[in-house]
């Protein structure tokens, strides 16, 4: 059985945008008859079968939707950023409509694809993938460039924010820098790809690098186990950066259980700025990304994308800041 159309196939099928076949399959105004009927005949061809849920939104009231797809929901980085995005929709009078990222990027499009009008999310791969999966639908890719017509996004400083750390780091007496990196995998075969956040450390730290774990996965667990590899294995390192805060919990725990003295014989560095991170002893240092501030510059083109009628237009950029947050672990 093949998949079920969606609106974005009959958008592509009659050469309009994904608008212009909300306007055509529910008679609203704006649109020439020749154009709602090219759409029709469209339809009728796919056999398409418009969204209960999309006919409900524009004949009860036209509010705009978000789909946001949340790379995970254990980790609060990703459900702050969610509550953030809820909380601005609402206040801006849009809906969001939540999706795990689980499984291939098609079929969260397919699920989302006939109920939502701009797709959110941390989106990798190569951009031309991501465009042809989205067939039409405006994205808006977060801690990202997009640079394809279509694709839209929100970039992080963060590598001015690490810069900034490893020099305040410095004038702290750091001389000898670790980093635990995040073991995502690639493929069949699991290869790792080291992060941009790696290239940036190893880059601000220069020939005072000890070394880089990779760690098996992103979590207290794991950010605690590759912590005491990486010491196992250069034991004159003074300064860790972890690839997030959940690992760099792990690795103040694990300092703990080591005998390890933090920030006295190490000093340990989160990135996220999660509030979780006052809960440990010695609460963590982190590099703290505005989490609020992408929420709302996401919904900034949103905003744009819809005065635009969510055409294909030139890429949307917006950037948003790091700030430091000194806690005891550093």
């Amino acid at each position: 059985m093949g998949k079920r159309v969606t609106i974005l196939d009959v958008a592509a099928e009659a050469g309009v945008s994904r608008q212009t076949v909300t306007r055509a399959m529910n008679d609203m105004a704006d649109i020439s008859v020749s154009t709602r009927q090219r759409v029709l005949d469209a339809a009728d061809r796919l056999g398409y079968r418009p969204s209960r849920f999309a006919r409900n939104l524009v004949t009860r009231k036209k509010t705009n939707a978000l789909g946001l797809v949340v790379a995970s929901f254990r980790n609060p980085y990703y459900t702050d950023i969610a509550a953030d995005m809820l909380s601005g929709a609402a206040e801006r009078g849009w809906q969001v409509l939540l999706a795990p990222a689980v499984g291939e990027l098609s079929d969260i499009l397919e699920r989302l694809s006939g109920q939502v009008d701009v797709l959110v999310g941390h989106f990798g791969g190569p951009e031309a993938d991501l465009r042809e999966a989205c067939r039409g639908l405006p994205v808006v890719n977060l801690e990202t460039v997009s640079t394809l017509p279509g694709l839209h996004s929100v970039h992080v400083g963060l590598e001015a924010g690490i810069v900034e750390a490893i020099g305040a780091l410095r004038e702290r007496g750091a001389r000898r820098f670790g980093m635990v990196d995040a073991g995502y995998s690639r493929g069949t075969l699991g290869a790792y790809e080291p992060t941009p956040r790696r290239g940036w450390f190893e880059r601000a730290v220069g020939d005072q690098l000890t070394g880089v774990v990779v760690a098996d996965e992103d979590t207290i667990s794991g950010g605690g186990h590759a912590f005491g590899e990486l010491l196992r294995r250069h034991p004159d390192t003074d300064a860790v950066l972890m690839f997030n805060d959940l690992m760099a919990l792990g690795a103040v725990q694990n300092a703990h259980a080591l005998g390890i003295d933090v920030p006295g014989r190490v000093r340990i560095v989160g990135v996220d700025g999660l509030s979780l991170g006052e809960a440990v002893n010695p609460p963590l240092t982190t590099i703290s990304i505005d989490r609020q501030g992408l929420a709302s510059k996401t919904l900034d083109i949103a905003e744009i994308l819809a005065e635009a009628d969510f055409a294909s237009i030139a890429p949307i950029h917006r950037t948003v800041r790091t700030e430091m947050l000194w806690r005891a672990s550093a």
